[in-house]
């Protein structure tokens, strides 16, 4: 399977993977990179979850989306650094495994008084609908795209962790919006869900469509070569 990868900062994010896998120690594998990744998403949750006492747990959920994007980013580059690839079973490791740490970011967004847990799994949703077309896309071209419309999940920790820190320094008032009490950061939540969904339905017709002139011209030269 090619995997493609054009994020906004993937250049960075490839040079810093590189460097990075040639100092990680012998005793660490793939698979505990992986369950950190996990232990990342659960700290995250955690420092979510006790901004009821201070904002300033907001820097352990941010912490906690640092060790989510190394043990995410780096189990594959270390499999592939070290010639130890198993395919089939590290893709579909990794891509379970990614909906426990979604859901345990997005829940613990949701806990918080900035976030509405309706947007935070809103939000969520719209990320798991491009990520079912990225890996449906996969198994009909051969082609795993990692990042789509420039944006990756690299991208979007960084929009979680520049959220965090604004509201660290700005807060987040509530105001009503059409009787209902939001923040400025449902605004943003709300506003990312709507363009996951929307870059979604485009993705999803343009290759729907190209499937079909390919399949159409295909199945015509076939009952051409039939009838000759």
């Amino acid at each position: 399977m090619i995997r493609i990868h054009n994020s906004l900062v993937a250049s960075v994010e490839r040079q810093a993977l590189t460097w990075l896998v040639r100092r990680i120690p012998a005793r660490v594998t793939p698979d505990s990179l992986t369950a950190f990744g996990v232990f990342g998403a659960f700290v995250s949750f955690v420092g979510y979850a006790l901004t009821a006492w201070s904002p300033a747990f907001l820097w352990l959920a941010s912490l906690g989306l640092l060790f989510h994007w190394f043990g995410d980013s780096l189990d594959g580059s270390l499999a592939r650094f070290r010639k130890i690839e198993r395919p089939r079973y590290g893709y579909f490791l990794d891509q379970t495994i990614d909906v426990i740490g979604n859901l345990l970011i997005c829940v613990g967004m949701g806990l918080t008084a900035y976030v509405r847990m309706d947007a935070a799994l809103l939000a969520m949703a719209g990320y798991h609908a491009l990520s079912i077309y990225s890996l449906v896309r996969a198994c009909v071209s051969g082609e795993f795209h990692v990042s789509l419309a420039g944006t990756g999940p690299t991208e979007t920790r960084l929009l979680i962790v520049m959220m965090n820190t604004m509201i660290f320094f700005f807060g987040a008032p509530l105001f009503m919006v059409g009787g209902i009490a939001m923040t400025w950061c449902d605004i943003t939540v709300i506003l990312m869900t709507a363009g996951y969904f929307i870059t979604f339905v485009y993705f999803l017709v343009s290759y729907a469509r190209r499937l079909a002139r390919e399949e159409g011209v295909d199945s015509e030269t076939a009952s051409k070569g039939m009838h000759s």
